[in-house]
C-alpha cells in the first residue's frame, strides 16, 4: 500500500477522483480549504488509486480527534478485498498522527467489515443520515409529472401573487438576517456568518455557489444558499421570514433551484436532509418535489484511547445532552 499526502498542486486531481467515483461536496479540495485543519490522503496499490479521504482535525478541551465526513471516498471499481485493505490503512495511519483519541467517520456508502479496531456506533450524525435525490436528467416534464399536486399549486400561487426569483454570485447579509429568524423557530444549529461569507470566496471550475433570494414587492422574504459540485447542486441552509408564509415563496424557490440547475446541466439535486422525528414539516415539503429517498449508513467512532474517548463523552452529555 502506498500512502501519500496530498498538497494545493494536486488539486484537480483531487476533485477529479471525488467526481468520478460521486464522492460530495464535503469531500473536495475546495471545502477543505474553509476548514481551520485538514489533511488530504490518499492510498493506492500497484499504481491504482483505492481512496483518498479529507481529515478534518476536531479540537476539543485536553485532546483532538479526526473527522471524516461522507467519507472515505472509494474507487467505485475496486474489489471489496481492496475496499478493506485500503481502509485499514487509512485508519492505522490516522491513529499515529498526533496521537488523537478517536476517529469520527461519517460515511455515505457502508464501510468495509473489520475486527481489528475497537468502534461504536457514533450516537448521533453530524451531516444528514437521510435525504431526498432527484434525477435532473428526466425531461422537465416528467419532473414536473412527480412534483406533489399541492406543491406544485403552491408554485403556481407564489408566481400569481408576483414573487420573484433573483439569483446572486456573491454573499448578502440579508440570507443571516433571515437565516437567524429561522434557526429561532426550528432550533438548529448553523454555521457563523463568517463562514457562509467565506464560501462564496471560492472560485473554482468544479465548486460554485450561489445565492438565491425570494423577492416580494422589493423586499427579501427568502434566501438560500446553494452548491454546485461536480455534477450535482445541493441546497444548504435556507432563511425565511415567517409573516410571509402564506406567499409560498419557499416551494417557488425550490423549484427554480431545480430548473436552475438542470437547464445548467447537473444531473442531480440534493435536497440535503430529511428527519421526520426533529423537522417533519420541512421534510414533508421537501418530499412534495418527488425525489429518492437515500438513507446513509450510521456514523462509526474508531477508538485509539477509550479512556479518553469516555471522557470525550461525558462531556458531551453534559453540553448537549446526548
Amino acid at each position: 500500500m502506498e500512502i501519500n499526502f496530498i498538497d494545493k498542486n494536486k488539486k484537480e486531481e483531487w476533485n477529479e477522483f471525488l467526481i468520478k467515483n460521486k464522492g460530495s461536496f464535503l469531500q473536495s479540495f475546495e471545502w477543505g480549504e474553509l476548514q481551520k485543519k485538514v489533511e488530504r490522503l490518499e492510498i493506492s496499490k500497484a499504481g491504482k488509486k483505492l481512496l483518498q479521504a479529507q481529515i478534518i482535525k476536531e479540537k476539543v478541551p485536553f485532546f483532538s480527534y479526526f473527522y471524516i465526513p461522507y467519507g472515505p471516498v472509494y474507487n467505485q471499481d475496486i474489489s471489496l478485498e481492496e475496499k478493506r485493505e485500503s481502509f485499514i490503512a487509512l485508519t492505522e495511519n490516522i491513529a499515529k498522527k498526533e496521537k488523537a483519541v478517536f476517529l469520527r467517520l461519517e460515511p455515505s456508502v457502508f464501510l468495509p467489515e473489520t475486527d481489528i479496531f475497537n468502534s461504536k456506533t457514533a450516537l448521533r450524525r453530524i451531516q444528514p443520515k437521510k435525504t431526498l435525490i432527484l434525477n435532473l436528467e428526466k425531461p422537465e416534464e416528467e419532473i414536473l409529472e412527480s412534483i406533489h399536486k399541492k406543491t406544485k399549486y403552491n408554485i403556481k400561487l407564489a408566481e400569481r401573487k408576483g414573487v420573484k426569483i433573483r439569483v446572486l454570485d456573491d454573499y448578502s447579509n440579508i440570507f443571516f438576517n433571515l437565516l437567524k429568524k429561522t434557526k429561532e423557530r426550528q432550533n438548529f444549529i448553523s454555521y457563523s456568518e463568517e463562514h457562509y461569507k467565506e464560501l462564496f470566496k471560492i472560485k473554482s471550475k468544479d465548486f460554485k455557489v450561489k445565492m438565491f433570494l425570494v423577492e416580494y414587492q422589493n423586499k427579501v422574504i427568502v434566501a438560500s444558499i446553494v452548491v454546485f459540485f461536480g455534477d450535482r447542486v445541493t441546497s444548504l441552509h435556507t432563511g425565511s421570514g415567517h409573516e410571509y408564509r402564506a406567499l409560498k415563496g419557499p416551494d417557488l424557490l425550490r423549484w427554480e433551484v431545480i430548473a436552475y440547475g438542470k437547464k445548467l446541466g447537473y444531473k442531480v439535486y440534493d435536497f440535503w436532509g430529511i428527519d421526520d422525528e426533529k423537522f417533519p414539516g420541512v421534510s414533508n415539503f421537501k418530499r412534495g418535489f418527488g425525489g429518492q429517498e437515500i438513507e446513509y449508513p450510521l456514523g462509526v467512532d474508531i477508538i485509539f484511547n477509550n479512556a479518553q474517548y469516555q471522557i470525550y463523552k461525558a462531556m458531551r452529555k453534559i453540553k448537549h445532552g446526548f
